[in-house]
């Protein structure tokens, strides 16, 4: 990927005309004639379309040129590295053994009319083992946990947060560095 290209001057052709006339008026004011027909207005106008192609080149230094700039004054880029990302895969049924997601398996992120699909290989191994509830305890900030597993299997569902929020309401599991607001890490 190359580097962002940087806009050292962004002054045009009529910035620069205006500056220069502006310099005129305040270092020279017996000079009165600005008009386009004035001998010096159209040497102005011939420098500042000469200083106006400068700076477009200058606005243009090539990756290599930029690069020796940042080293001149002690800016190293960081090394190229592979893209890393967190990726979640979804088994479509429970399973009763570990699926493994062996090493080398390849996924990808969604096509656009606009993007290609980036692929990605996974480089740990994976496995994804089967789980359930076993014991569901809830418990108040500073009170002992209640067993509430039996609750759970007679009506579904059952309320994880006091039906009016009060002080210390939170989810989370017990060491959950997070405290997430959903019972659920």
């Amino acid at each position: 990927m190359a580097l962002p290209t940087p806009n050292l001057d962004d002054r045009r052709f009529q910035d620069l005309v205006d500056e220069a006339k502006r310099m005129v008026q305040q270092r020279c004011p017996e000079w009165t004639d600005h008009n386009v027909s004035d001998p010096g207005v159209t040497l102005i106008e011939t420098f500042a379309f000469m200083v106006d192609q400068l700076l477009y080149r200058l606005n243009r230094v090539p990756d290599l040129h930029y690069l020796k700039f940042l080293d001149l004054i002690g800016v190293q880029p960081f090394p190229p590295t592979a893209a890393v990302g967190d990726v979640t895969f979804w088994l479509s049924a429970a399973q009763e053994n570990p699926i493994r997601v062996p090493v080398g398996t390849q996924v990808s992120s969604v096509r656009t009319e606009i993007e290609d699909s980036v692929v990605f290989t996974v480089t740990k191994k994976l496995d994804i083992v089967p789980s359930s509830l076993v014991r569901l305890a809830l418990a108040a900030p500073g009170n002992t946990p209640v067993d509430r597993t039996d609750e759970l299997a007679d009506s579904g569902s059952i309320p994880v947060f006091s039906p009016v929020p009060q002080v210390g309401d939170t989810g989370g599991c017990s060491g959950c560095p997070t405290r997430c607001p959903v019972a659920r890490c």
